[in-house]
């Protein structure tokens, strides 16, 4: 592998330790900076397996021969970057809050830069091209930044942020080359902010109290449940919109979105978009049963402990475990 081949698995190293380190759903404190490490060399060491051989000098003998971007397109870059500026510092904000909330937006644009790059460098065909119906895209993504600009609710940005991207997308590479880029755009819409209230219109509270009871019981512990609040003998519990494992689901639908794209069946892509909502539901609801009986017995001040946000860590990480076990791995290993 060349010098360059190297950098470029090192700085895709790096990244990978740096928002695993920032993100929410790894360990915080000292341990953040080892889960980082680990993360970053672990990619970094599965990147090198991967491209073993004359592959990279291909690749790059490719990159040689493709034609430099106009100044004029870079422009055009700053000058959207500039505009969508106010809503990174947002984004940001809502991914890193919060365990329970958005926390794997941040995986989200790191991942949709590697799709993208992965799907256009296999590309051969490198000549100019542009689509007009980017601007069908890229002109109602500026104007809901506009908009927003009066209402100040940053959402609308957001969204605008990803429509601005295919816009962009259509613009700068054609028809024929978005389309390769079909999954990573639509992911960006995993990007967006939402409230974990959306919880209590999808009923996932209800089912999460409604499933904990029977269990609860099972186990020898008496209980009652009023809607979402289960009473014990001496504590009661209240399953919040944070415990609701919205959060989750949201991720893990964004996550059998890339999995399902990534498999080589259509039985096996329905199947992927169809276990998110079980395993993330079934996955939350082991969750709060195992902290209220926990808590019965040690007291409600372990839900004030790293315990109940590691709780949550530990739900979405087995979430993504089952899609992955799920998914045709090795299909995933050949796009590598």
């Amino acid at each position: 592998m060349s010098h360059a081949a190297l950098m470029r698995e090192a700085g895709l190293g790096l990244a990978v330790a740096l928002v695993a380190a920032a993100s929410p759903l790894t360990p915080h404190g000292p341990l953040a900076a080892v889960f980082g490490a680990a993360a970053g060399g672990g990619v970094l060491a599965w990147r090198l397996r991967v491209r073993r051989g004359d592959v990279a000098e291909e690749t790059e003998s490719r990159e040689a021969t493709a034609p430099r971007t106009p100044l004029s397109v870079w422009g055009a870059l700053l000058l959207v970057a500039a505009v969508f500026a106010p809503t990174a510092p947002y984004l940001y904000q809502s991914w890193t809050g919060s365990v329970w909330n958005n926390a794997h937006g941040i995986l989200i644009p790191p991942l949709m830069a590697w799709m993208t790059w992965s799907a256009l460098r296999r590309e051969e065909d490198r000549s100019p091209d542009a689509s007009a119906w980017g601007f069908a895209f890229l002109v109602p993504g500026l104007s809901l930044v506009a908009i927003d600009a009066a209402l100040r609710t940053q959402q609308l940005a957001a969204v605008g942020l990803v429509l601005a991207l295919a816009g962009l997308a259509l613009l700068l590479l054609g028809a024929r080359r978005t389309r390769l880029l079909t999954v990573p755009l639509l992911l960006g819409i995993f990007m967006i902010p939402i409230r974990n209230s959306v919880a209590s219109h999808l009923l996932l509270k209800k089912t999460t109290a409604v499933s904990v009871e029977p269990l609860i019981s099972f186990m020898g512990i008496p209980v009652i449940r009023e809607e979402t609040l289960l009473t014990l003998s001496n504590a009661s519990f209240l399953v919040a919109d944070a415990c609701s494992g919205f959060s989750t689901l949201y991720a893990a639908v964004g996550v059998s979105v890339v999995l399902a794209a990534y498999s080589r069946s259509w039985p096996r892509r329905i199947l992927l978009l169809a276990a998110a909502w079980p395993l993330a539901v079934a996955c939350n609801i082991v969750r709060v049963t195992i902290l209220v009986v926990v808590a019965n017995y040690y007291g409600l001040g372990l839900l004030d402990t790293p315990f109940h946000a590691a709780s949550g860590i530990a739900m979405f990480w087995a979430v993504l475990a089952l899609l992955i076990m799920l998914s045709d791995r090795d299909a995933l290993r050949a796009t590598a």
